[in-house]
């Protein structure tokens, strides 16, 4: 039988929850801190309601109803996401807590979310925030891997930053959710987006921008979003740049008004870059 919420030390039944990208950000601690140091990489075994399988790599707890570790390297990637963040957007990323919460079987975690976080959508991953450690929910399945790199990101990214865009949030996101050297060329968007570029389709940012709820993003915006990711941050050392000055001002405290307008003074021809990048 699994540890439910309410036996773990600190645990709080979830009330109110707000929509941050894929993510959930409410205001109750949940899961307890399990005292690993930085750098330790070991099975957590101690006295009370746990986990069957638990350890930590660095600020990285998971814990699961199964081994996970014989089937994937994820688990050795995981850890590299906050560096690999922190050198591409030219911002900090803290080094908060993260609980992973891993189940073998979809009907397992189906049942522990609807129990435990009734409100929220039914994803097949999910990052929740309380006042407390950022929390990944994930279950067994071919595409595990990336779920966990995605909803990672989300965690990094809000453990480092007040707001983020929706559609930039989702964006960089499915951006990391594959493996580094697979970023620049191998995503599944590419090949659908040079294809629209050979017809001249461009997406507007500012459509992106006009998205302000989850319940809003369809399979295209998180495209498009990607996209535009991927431009700015390969396109070129300008279209970086501009990227990494949106995000060290929101991480500074400054208002950063909308991306779309910074492009527009920064890179006028962004459009016409778009196209050419693409193909």
């Amino acid at each position: 039988m699994l540890p439910s919420l309410l036996s773990l030390p600190k645990a709080i039944v979830p009330t109110t929850t707000v929509l941050i990208g894929l993510c959930l950000a409410t205001s109750l601690s949940l899961l307890p801190t399990l005292a690993v140091s930085a750098n330790e990489t070991r099975d957590v075994r101690r006295a009370g309601p746990r986990w069957p399988i638990e350890w930590s790599v660095e600020n990285l707890h998971f814990h699961a109803d199964y081994d996970p570790r014989p089937h994937s390297k994820v688990w050795e990637e995981l850890p590299t996401l906050r560096q690999e963040l922190a050198d591409q957007l030219g911002i900090r990323i803290n080094n908060e807590t993260i609980h992973l919460i891993l189940f073998a079987q979809a009907n397992a975690y189906r049942g522990y979310m609807a129990k435990y976080f009734p409100d929220v959508p039914q994803r097949r991953a999910l990052f929740i925030k309380r006042r407390g450690p950022g929390m990944v929910f994930a279950y067994a399945n071919h595409g595990m891997d990336i779920d966990l790199r995605h909803e990672t990101t989300h965690a990094l990214l809000n453990a480092s930053l007040t707001y983020v865009p929706l559609w930039l949030d989702e964006g960089l996101a499915e951006y990391f959710e594959i493996p580094p050297g697979q970023r620049e060329q191998h995503h599944e968007h590419h090949k659908i987006v040079r294809l629209k570029t050979l017809l001249h389709q461009v997406p507007a940012i500012t459509d992106l921008e006009a998205v302000e709820d989850l319940s809003q993003m369809r399979q295209g915006h998180y495209r498009d979003a990607w996209s535009w990711v991927h431009f700015l941050l390969h396109e070129s050392d300008q279209s970086r740049g501009v990227l990494r000055r949106f995000l060290q001002d929101i991480q500074a405290g400054i208002p950063p008004g909308p991306l779309s307008r910074r492009m527009s003074a920064e890179l006028p021809d962004a459009r016409v870059r778009y196209l050419q990048h693409f193909r």
